[in-house]
């Protein structure tokens, strides 16, 4: 697959590959922009356009490697992408899986136990990455910020480079095969696809956070720390 560069226009990148929707959302780019190139929208919304294109190409390419450490502007920049996608999975993601879930159960559940079992296990998954988002917003971030502000970490326990929701996206997948290979009787099938489709979205987020972590932002807070 060939690498997405700054004179594409981002439209019809987009249109290309869905699933970038996401990113420009996280990195808070408007709909509306034309004939534009990816340049052009980054210089508009005062973005790092080489950092854009390392997250849209590492998200739709498994082989892609940066050549070089981000810099300490793109490590910030990084960072406020993962806190959006962090809000993002907490304000709207988790909801709106729970809700159609839910509505599930109301509908089926008498019927068929599996819906229960599914739900637990969503619970668990849910407490799980929620420790995770925590675990980063507080831990990990502040670290990569006091770090790229200069500011000493001697006396500060390091946080560890994998996120706890290291797994989560596995036992998401897990979740969505339950549901596709259980889930028996006369279930709303609109409601079915409606949970597994929302599952399949957030597992895919996650895989993809922390892909960025692993590629990109991991590789950079190690050679800072170095010059430390």
């Amino acid at each position: 697959m060939s690498l997405i560069l700054s004179d594409m226009k981002l439209s019809e990148v987009i249109l290309q590959h869905y699933v970038l929707m996401p990113v420009i959302r996280r990195f808070n780019i408007k709909l509306g922009f034309g004939e534009k190139t990816i340049k052009k929208v980054c210089e508009e919304y005062n973005l790092d356009a080489d950092l854009f294109l390392a997250v849209i190409n590492l998200y739709i390419q498994q082989t892609y490697t940066l050549e070089r450490p981000l810099m300490i502007n793109q490590i910030a920049a990084t960072v406020d992408y993962l806190k959006n996608t962090n809000a993002q999975i907490v304000q709207a993601q988790l909801p709106n899986v729970e809700r159609h879930l839910h509505a599930l159960m109301a509908s089926n559940f008498e019927h068929n136990k599996t819906i229960g079992i599914i739900n637990n296990f969503f619970q668990e998954i849910k407490a799980e990455l929620l420790a995770g988002i925590d675990y980063d917003n507080e831990q990990r971030f502040p670290y990569i910020e006091r770090l790229c502000n200069g500011l000493p970490e001697s006396n500060a326990a390091r946080p560890d480079d994998l996120p706890i929701k290291e797994t989560v996206d596995e036992k998401i997948f897990d979740l969505r095969s339950m549901l596709m290979k259980y889930l028996t009787g006369e279930a709303d099938q609109n409601l079915c696809y409606a949970v597994f489709f929302a599952l399949f979205t957030l597992e895919n987020d996650i895989r993809q956070y922390n892909k960025i972590c692993k590629k990109l932002l991991n590789p950079a807070i190690h050679h800072l720390e170095k010059e430390c």
